[in-house]
Formats: C-alpha cells, sequence, structure tokens
C-alpha cells in the first residue's frame, strides 16, 4: 500500500488541509478492509477506474472513532482532506450533518461533485489531481464562511498537542465559552474535546507505528497520556484493535510527504535536543 501527501497551494491553505493519495500495491490482497486513522475532519475520495461506472466521489464528515472501507486492488484513491472548519466554505453545508456519515459527493453537493468529476477523472499523478481540484475550487471556495474564532482554537489544539489543558484553549476570545464550543461544534461536526482527543491520538498512533522502533509506554508518555493501558484504552475505543495489531497494519503502509510523520519526528527531535 501506498499513500502520499501534497500540500495545497497557499491559496487554498486556509481550507484544504492536504491532498492524497492511496494505492494497492501488487502483492496486496486482491480486497480488503483498509482503516483510515481519524482526522476529525470531514474529506473527499474520487475512486477510479471502477468497472461499468468509471468513477465515483465519496464525501466522509468528520467521525470520533476510525473509519474502515472497502479496497480493491486495481483502483487508485486520490482524496481532498478539508481544514477543520472549513465544510460550509468549501462544501456549503453544515458539519453536523455529515458527522459520523459517507455520502456520494454527486448527491449532497451536486454542482460540485459533477465538475469534479468532470475534471479530475483520469489525473496523472497527485500533483496533477492538486491543480485540478484547486481549479474547480475556485468557484465554490467561500473563504468569508471560515469562522475567525473556531478557527483559532483548531490551531490553538494543534499547537498544543494534546498538552494545554482545553480551558486555556478556550480561554481569551470575545464570546463566551459555551458560546464558542456551539459554534465549534456547528463548523466542525465535532465538540472541542474530541476533536482534541483525536489529534492526540493521531499524532500518537502515527508515533507507534513510524517512529524509530519505539515502546508502547513511551509513546504513551511522550504524547501525554496517563500511562500506557490508557493509552491502551484509548486505541482500543478509537480502532477497536490494541496497540500491536494497529501498529501490524499501518506497517504495512509505505508513506510519502506524510505531514503527521513529519511532525512527529520533529516534535521527537526538540525533545531530544532539550534533555
Amino acid at each position: 500500500m501506498i499513500f502520499r501527501e501534497q500540500a495545497p497551494s497557499p491559496e487554498f491553505s486556509a481550507v484544504i488541509e492536504r491532498f492524497w493519495f492511496f494505492e494497492p500495491e501488487a502483492h496486496d490482497p486482491e480486497s480488503y478492509e483498509h482503516i483510515i486513522v481519524p482526522e476529525g475532519t470531514a474529506g473527499l475520495c474520487l475512486i477510479e477506474p471502477i468497472p461499468q461506472i468509471g468513477a465515483f466521489i465519496s464525501l466522509t464528515g468528520p467521525a470520533a472513532t476510525a473509519v474502515r472501507v472497502p479496497i480493491q486492488r486495481g483502483l487508485r484513491y486520490f482524496g481532498v482532506r478539508l481544514c477543520t472548519g472549513a465544510v460550509r466554505a468549501v462544501l456549503g453545508l453544515k458539519a453536523e450533518t455529515l458527522t459520523n456519515g459517507m455520502f456520494y459527493l454527486l448527491d449532497a453537493v451536486p454542482v460540485l461533485g459533477a465538475e469534479m468529476m468532470a475534471a479530475c477523472c483520469g489525473a496523472s499523478s497527485l500533483a496533477d489531481f492538486a491543480g485540478r481540484f484547486e481549479a474547480v475550487g475556485r468557484r465554490h471556495v467561500q473563504p468569508d464562511q471560515l469562522d475567525p474564532a473556531v478557527c483559532e482554537v483548531v490551531r490553538r489544539i494543534h499547537s498544543g498537542d494534546g498538552f494545554t489543558p482545553l480551558a486555556e484553549i478556550m480561554a481569551g476570545f470575545d464570546v463566551g465559552e459555551r458560546q464558542l464550543r456551539r459554534r465549534f461544534l456547528k463548523e466542525t461536526g465535532l465538540t472541542p474535546k474530541v476533536y482534541a482527543r483525536l489529534r492526540r491520538v493521531r499524532r500518537a498512533c502515527i508515533d507507534l507505528a513510524y517512529g524509530h522502533s519505539k515502546q508502547v509506554a513511551a509513546v504513551s508518555y511522550d504524547h501525554g497520556y496517563a500511562d500506557q493501558p490508557h493509552f491502551t484504552r484509548e486505541l482500543k475505543a478509537v480502532f477497536g484493535l490494541s496497540p500491536h495489531q494497529l501498529m501490524d497494519y499501518l506497517h504495512q503502509i509505505r508513506l510519502f510527504n506524510v505531514e503527521d510523520v513529519e511532525h512527529v519526528r520533529n516534535l521527537q527531535a526538540r525533545r531530544n535536543a532539550a534533555e
């Protein structure tokens, strides 16, 4: 399995987190169930070439647990991971209505779906796909639909890496904490607590799978979990797997230019330098 990412152009950096490409390799099973590490945001996936129909585009909403999807060898999967809080700005939809759901983009956003199908099918590479999608996106993205306060909460959660208390993250805004939490849920489809939890578990499991032969106890400590049993219970709740089962699966995926892997490595390097 190959998974590759690419950053959007600066023009789209406020609404698109990453473009990505996934493809099974010749030695992978003909069909299997793929486990997607939760991202806490919505995304689009173009699947091609599909016999008889050619292609289709799925819309996956934010979810509090890992999503499992069927994979077929011989197909290519191109994706767009939206920035958290950008559902309304990109799709014109309410994020709350997408939570824990999967939809056909043509049904959910017919015009965007049709234009994306026409423009993005047959892309020669991830860079080609990203360029085609951005050309379509210029006619649909509405940056003024982003909620600045929600975007700032998201930024603080990301920079805190699971160590900054949520009360501290939610402080210092012109609106009360209760109203800010409601706005966050409306724009992201998740509560701040659930989103912060997903960000931490995502970074931790990537560290577990792609770090330098780290043990479960070390990973749990480095990402702010009280102890190894706590971390193990968290992975069980999110993935339905033990740490070693998850690690065995993720090790089968070859990663290229994946932002979270680089972030974990940089974080570890800073910690090592501080010791």
